[in-house]
């Protein structure tokens, strides 16, 4: 009893050891494309993609919030998406009008948990000194 308990144990060892287990990941992607830590958007109307990849996440949500302190009650939802997928897009439409200088806060959930956040920050390329 003793010897097969052990070679079951060695067999179920070498079983572990030589399984890997996929790190969970979450990457982030604008277009246009982010220059150091800002995305910036042209003037005019337009449209910015955001493409997020994410490994067990059964919702995405994207919200726009004003840069500054304690904002986040003025927060606007971009985008909520649900689904059993790893990549997820959401278009964000602007116009000519609008200021922006804002944070876009990526939040990936699996079974109403937060698994992943990040933030895009956001403003007009306008300035010759953002660019």
């Amino acid at each position: 009893m003793i010897r097969h308990l052990f070679r079951f144990i060695v067999l179920l060892s070498s079983i572990l050891s030589s399984t890997t287990f996929d790190e969970p990941s979450f990457t982030i992607e604008t277009i246009p494309a982010s220059k150091g830590n800002w995305t910036y958007i042209p003037e005019g109307k337009g449209e910015m993609i955001i493409r997020i990849t994410t490994t067990n996440a059964d919702r995405v949500k994207v919200w726009r919030v004003p840069t500054g302190t304690q904002q986040w009650s003025e927060r606007k939802l971009i985008c909520d998406h649900s689904g059993l997928k790893n990549n997820w897009a959401c278009v964000w439409s602007y116009n000519e009008k609008e200021s922006i200088h804002d944070h876009f806060v990526v939040i990936a959930y699996n079974k109403g948990s937060e698994l992943y956040q990040s933030i895009i920050s956001v403003t007009r390329s306008h300035s010759v000194h953002h660019q």
